[in-house]
């Protein structure tokens, strides 16, 4: 799936509904990093029952958080504190 920075997607946002629109596929919108938004085909979300809309938002959620976490620990701004201290 198609990831872009909310300045990306502010700057080329009529680019990206065409990609939307042509492709058929979401792209999902990124502040610093983290997946905030998704642009989706408004047709494909409409024609979902009410379970496969659910089990479609659940299984993006997934691939977010998996996606999240495949960026190695999380640091504290303590623990940066610390290590500057140490140098």
């Amino acid at each position: 799936m198609k990831r872009v920075g909310a300045f990306e997607a502010k700057t080329h946002f009529s680019q990206l509904l065409t990609e939307v629109e042509r492709t058929q596929r979401p792209i999902l919108i990124q502040r610093r990093g983290k997946d905030v938004a998704a642009l989706m085909p408004a047709q494909a979300a409409a024609e979902r029952s009410d379970a496969e809309r659910t089990e479609w938002v659940l299984a993006e959620f997934r691939a977010i958080r998996e996606s999240q976490t495949k960026r190695g620990p999380r640091l504290r701004g303590q623990d940066l504190v610390e290590e500057g201290r140490e140098r």
